[in-house]
C-alpha cells in the first residue's frame, strides 16, 4: 500500500471526526424543537428506538433493491440522504452522552460536541466500529427521528402578564 492510500484513509477518518459532530450541532441550532424531542427520546429505551429505526431502514433497503439498477446514481444519492437523516437524528444521543460524562459543563452545546466526539471516536474503531456500530448508530438516529416526529407538539408557553402602568 502506498503512502497516498494511508493518507486517503486518514483524511476520511478526519472527515468523520469533523463532520458528524458538526451535523449534530447544526441540527441542534436549526431545529431546536426537534432536537429537544430527540434528546428526550435518547434518554429513554434505546432498544425500542433501534426497533423503530428498523422500519425506515427496511424501506430504504427495499428502495435501493428496487430502484438501484434502474436509477443508479440517483438511487445512491437518495440512500445517502436517508443515511444522513439517520445520522442527524443522533444529536440527542450525543447530548445525553455528553451530559453523563461531563455533567458540570456550563454551556449546553458543549455536551453535544463532547458526546458527539465520543460517538465518532467509537465509530472509528476498525471493523467493529465501521460495520457494526455505525449502522447501529444510524438505526438509533432513524428511530429517534421517527419517534420525535410522532411526539405531540407542546403548547407554546403563555405570554407573561403585562406590567401595570403607573
Amino acid at each position: 500500500m502506498l503512502f497516498a492510500d494511508y493518507f486517503l484513509w486518514a483524511l476520511i477518518a478526519l472527515g468523520f471526526v469533523v463532520s458528524l459532530p458538526a451535523i449534530w450541532m447544526l441540527c441542534r441550532a436549526l431545529w431546536p424543537a426537534g432536537y429537544e424531542k430527540r434528546h428526550r427520546v435518547a434518554q429513554g429505551n434505546l432498544l425500542k428506538t433501534i426497533a423503530i429505526g428498523l422500519i425506515p431502514m427496511t424501506l430504504a433497503v427495499l428502495f435501493l433493491a428496487v430502484t438501484g439498477k434502474k436509477f443508479g446514481v440517483l438511487a445512491v444519492l437518495v440512500a445517502g440522504l436517508i443515511v444522513l437523516w439517520g445520522l442527524g437524528g443522533l444529536s440527542g444521543l450525543a447530548t445525553v452522552i455528553g451530559e453523563r460524562l461531563w455533567p458540570r459543563e456550563a454551556e449546553p452545546w458543549k455536551h453535544t460536541r463532547n458526546g458527539g466526539l465520543v460517538l465518532v471516536c467509537c465509530a472509528l474503531l476498525p471493523a467493529v466500529g465501521w460495520f457494526i456500530l455505525l449502522p447501529l448508530l444510524t438505526l438509533v438516529g432513524m428511530g429517534a427521528n421517527v419517534q420525535a416526529w410522532m411526539m405531540r407538539r407542546e403548547a407554546a408557553p403563555a405570554a407573561p402578564p403585562a406590567l401595570p402602568v403607573a
